[in-house]
């Protein structure tokens, strides 16, 4: 029974959206605040330290997932050509995904992989969560590989990067 109950919920929470509709904020132990805007067909997701935008992601949805269509810093907007597949539709436990883009005048490479389906506790609760590992590689030699803790129809309620551990400190559903 117990087997069952556990499968109901994975099937659940695979089938889900992996961020909220309606967007909202997040508040992080590392002092970033994230707010998530819906627009048009995709969403703005803004990183904020203190009250200093300091990146800015836009992200459009599609039948096959969440894709990264480019990033704001300070200095300008810059494309993803191709846009990155961030998150697939459907997650499921060993799911993997991948692809690669010039953004910057190098071509960069993400590769994705659900490594499990686990408990999390943070500040912001209590979270069954798709554990993933994400690398990104770029063709200069630069490395930033990530563990996320994925909530489907909330997001990131964790990661670890390095030997740094951040956790959802809260998540404010958007008014």
């Amino acid at each position: 029974m117990r087997g069952l109950l556990f499968l109901v919920f994975a099937l659940a929470l695979a089938s889900a959206q992996v961020l909220p509709p309606g967007g909202g904020s997040y508040a992080y132990s590392d002092g970033t605040l994230q707010v998530l805007h819906p627009m048009g067909e995709g969403f703005r997701l803004r990183y904020l330290k203190g009250e200093r935008l300091f990146r800015e992601d836009r992200l459009r949805l599609a039948p096959e997932g969440v894709y990264l269509l480019g990033v704001g810093f300070p200095e300008g907007y810059f494309p993803f050509e191709p846009p990155l597949l961030l998150y697939p539709a459907r997650l499921e436990l060993g799911a993997a995904w991948g692809g690669s883009a010039r953004f910057r005048a190098q071509r960069v490479a993400l590769s994705a992989r659900v490594e499990g389906l686990e408990g999390v506790r943070v500040k912001a609760g209590a979270f069954n969560a798709y554990r993933v590992r994400v690398a990104y590689t770029t063709e200069r030699g630069g490395t930033d590989l990530k563990e996320l803790y994925l909530v489907p129809g909330l997001g990131v309620v964790a990661y670890r990067a390095g030997g740094s551990w951040v956790e959802l400190l809260r998540f404010r559903p958007a008014p």
